[in-house]
């Protein structure tokens, strides 16, 4: 597919006089740089696999309310046209058509490898307000998000590792364990619903969707936002931090929760107990995608599971 033709076809929908067009990079979906005389873009074209267009659509619906509610740095969707934040391209797509979406650009770079306690306090400040612009938010029609109330939840994702081409990578201990810690996260994260208020939270807070541009910090990528709770927005945070040899766990939360509690309450629901429930569904998530995309998944299974182990025989 020549996403080069998409991207020119679909810049022709918005009031922009392009200068120059620079693929970025192909990922989960595709990116390209676009210049003006005077200012930067980005042209996303999504994958049909990624997500869907409820799910771009409540993605651009949470930037607009942070954006309008609060000072956290995220970059500004741009309408096409036809007053619209989706551009729809039929050019060379059996499947339809490709959905593209235009943001603002900044010059940052991700926080991955250069992170200090600063940095994590000022995640937490960030976060605090993201959380304070979307409560009460009132959901127009075209906006229905997804929720985190079972391990797998995403549109038609189920568990893959039972099926017989991945025999050699997964071991009857491993298909036991997760057999039984899967129903126990799923009930735990129901039950978050079943006792608490859910409010659009970002879903997918990594070092790689916060960047630094100046003193700021910048938060990107919302395409996984959905109905949940702040707890669980801390916790994705911290996932990424809870086994990294390069800093003192108990250090990093208390970092993000002292940046976090000089705008918001920390969250009730926050202990230890639920976010170890949150981090590992989130593992098991991940350990399941990537055995699902990797066409040799052992390196990441010798390294993640051995976690899920660990985890199920302390709280078993």
């Amino acid at each position: 597919m020549d996403y080069r033709v998409i991207a020119e076809l679909a810049l022709e929908q918005y009031d922009i006089m392009p200068k120059s067009l620079e693929f970025l990079m192909e990922a989960t979906n595709v990116f390209f740089r676009v210049d003006t005389a005077d200012k930067a873009y980005v042209l996303k074209i999504f994958q049909e696999d990624s997500s869907s267009i409820n799910d771009n659509l409540t993605e651009h619906f949470m930037i607009e309310a942070i954006r309008e509610k609060s000072d956290v740095l995220t970059p500004m969707v741009i309408f096409n046209k036809d007053g619209q934040t989706i551009t729809k391209i039929t050019h060379g797509n059996e499947r339809g058509y490709k959905r593209t979406a235009l943001y603002e650009f900044y010059e940052g770079v991700p926080i991955d490898g250069t992170e200090t306690m600063e940095c994590f306090e000022k995640v937490g400040r960030s976060l605090a307000k993201m959380h304070l612009a979307t409560e009460n938010l009132r959901f127009p029609e075209h906006v229905n998000p997804k929720k985190w109330d079972h391990v797998f939840y995403f549109e038609n994702e189920k568990p893959v590792y039972h099926k017989p081409k991945y025999a050699k990578y997964i071991t009857t201990e491993m298909k036991d364990i997760l057999d039984e810690l899967i129903p126990y996260f799923n009930e735990k994260l129901m039950y978050f619903y079943n006792t608490l208020t859910p409010r659009l939270i970002h879903g997918n807070l990594n070092p790689w969707n916060v960047q630094k541009y100046k003193e700021d910090i910048i938060i990107y990528d919302f395409e996984e936002v959905m109905l949940a709770y702040p707890v669980m927005d801390i916790a994705i945070f911290l996932y990424y931090y809870r086994y990294n040899e390069n800093f003192v766990f108990d250090e990093v939360l208390a970092a993000l929760l002292r940046g976090y509690s000089e705008y918001r309450p920390i969250p009730r629901a926050l202990d230890e107990k639920n976010l170890e429930i949150i981090m590992m569904s989130r593992r098991i998530n991940i350990f399941n995608y990537v055995l699902s995309i990797r066409k040799d998944p052992t390196e990441f299974i010798e390294l993640s599971f051995p976690k899920i182990k660990e985890y199920y025989l302390s709280y078993k």
